[in-house]
């Protein structure tokens, strides 16, 4: 879903402004909302990834900062870990322009998506680490063409709509061992929540050569808040692992830009212009998980994940207002995660494949966009002598395709 900031648009008083445009005939309604965002609540790890991004009850390598702090005290080295992450987004989106129909885009982003230092000593462990929680890219335009039946002129109408959103977290993770079965942690993030994004409508005429008017909105700025997660980890036996975790969310106050250009001569006085507070929301996310190993060899893993994403709207956005079905109210969402590892022993080595699944509920705020999928993911890795580790994860959804590669070093 995009994050914008939000333009309604008048099509009369523009066309009015195609005629006269040294003024408008009055002043053009603007609308400003707070709109959905696309998060990666997914843990960051290639082998969590690869086993349906079900790790909160396993959480037995680095990435536990994020999916569930307490698994921290399962390490027994120090250990660095870097983690790089490339995503394919094909966004399905309503043509503004026509109010009719839908077209897909496809956008995409790679770069580091995770990276940590741990260091355990006796019943505890420490962590500081960096994680990109959101990469996202957005791009949309459309186009058309058709005659006014107030003014008789034709009108040539483009649409443009992009995002350009990352949230980061720098974090210090701190874990202990309250029994044997019994672990806690919780981690402190400073989250970096940027935004660049761009809504314009603008309109000219082959009937009034010369003439355009253009209106748009626009955010290109970083907010940045201090937020926790907290975790527990159980286990009763060297068989079953039961976790849970806790994320706080978020909202981020901005400041968007209106603007209007009239050409020639300039707009009117009262055409939008100044600027216009957005706040963002991310949500709090809820999730439980549990590990079974029936053999030394094999795991299974799942986690049922809850999220506040009735935090979020579409509503105002120019997708919303003007697409097909219109926005539609956004409902809190589950998460069901399942996936299994496999380990084979190979000398002082251990090769792993994995596979797994989770479901996305649909949350983009868009009455005519049903974004509701489910992820197929697999992958494996391979672990030299207990030292080097090296994994590699695939993520395969109806509007997303990523693929994920980890390196991890003990000492």
């Amino acid at each position: 879903m995009s994050t914008q900031p939000m333009i309604h648009r008048a099509l009369p008083l523009v066309l009015c402004a195609l005629a006269a445009p040294t003024a408008f005939a009055q002043q053009a309604p603007v609308k400003g909302g707070s709109p959905s965002l696309v998060f990666n609540f997914a843990p960051p790890g290639a082998r969590s990834l690869a086993m349906g991004a079900s790790f909160i009850g396993l959480a037995d390598d680095a990435t536990a900062s994020e999916s569930n702090p307490a698994g921290l005290t399962i390490l027994t080295r120090p250990e660095i870990s870097g983690h790089f992450r490339t995503s394919t987004f094909d966004n399905t989106l309503p043509d503004t322009v026509d109010g009719q129909g839908f077209e897909t885009f496809s956008s995409s982003t790679s770069g580091p998506s995770f990276a940590s230092v741990v260091y355990p000593w006796k019943s505890a462990a420490v962590s500081v680490y960096y994680m990109r929680a959101a990469d996202y890219l957005q791009e949309a335009s459309f186009s058309g063409r058709y005659r006014d039946p107030n003014f008789g002129i034709l009108v040539d109408e483009t649409d443009t709509a992009t995002t350009d959103l990352q949230i980061d977290n720098v974090g210090l993770s701190l874990a202990y061992k309250v029994s044997p079965q019994l672990s806690v942690g919780a981690s402190v993030r400073n989250t970096r929540l940027s935004v660049s994004s761009l809504e314009r409508v603008a309109f000219t005429s082959p009937d009034l050569a010369g003439f355009s008017t253009t209106i748009q909105g626009t955010i290109d700025d970083t907010v940045s808040k201090v937020t926790f997660n907290a975790g527990v980890l159980f286990t009763p036996n060297a068989k079953v692992s039961v976790g849970a975790v806790y994320k706080s969310g978020a909202d981020y106050d901005f400041q968007g830009v209106l603007s209007s250009v009239c050409v020639p001569g300039g707009c009117a006085p009262d055409a939008p212009n100044g600027q216009l507070p957005i706040t963002l929301s991310v949500p709090h996310v809820f999730g439980g998980g549990v590990a079974v190993r029936p053999t030394d060899r094999f795991t299974v893993t799942a986690d049922v994940v809850r999220l506040t994403y009735s935090d979020l709207t579409a509503e105002g956005s120019l997708f919303g207002e003007f697409g097909q079905g219109g926005s539609e109210p956004i409902e809190d969402g589950t998460e069901f995660h399942l996936g299994g590892e496999y380990a084979l022993p190979l000398g002082r080595n251990v090769l792993a494949l994995r596979a797994g699944l989770y479901t996305d509920p649909d949350h983009d705020g868009l009455a005519g966009v049903d974004s509701d999928q489910v992820h197929v993911t697999f992958g494996g890795g391979f672990v030299f002598g207990n030292r080097l580790q090296i994994d590699a994860a695939a993520n395969l959804a109806d509007t997303v395709s990523e693929g994920l590669l980890s390196l991890v070093v003990r000492f």
